[in-house]
């Protein structure tokens, strides 16, 4: 909700502009945008500052 709510602040309609994959678990969708499966995730900024700073 809040990706397209941001999309939706940037003048990009969600439901016709857009193709989200709303179907992966969330915990997994860094390694689906690592292998190529889309141009764009949403990660916690807590959990990506963790991993990079470790």
């Amino acid at each position: 909700m809040v990706f397209e709510y941001i999309l939706k602040q940037n003048g990009i309609d969600p439901m016709e502009d857009v193709s989200i994959d709303q179907s992966i678990d969330f915990g997994s969708t860094g390694a689906a945008f690592s292998e190529g499966k889309g141009d764009f995730t949403v990660v916690l900024y807590g959990l990506l500052h963790h991993k990079i700073h470790k």
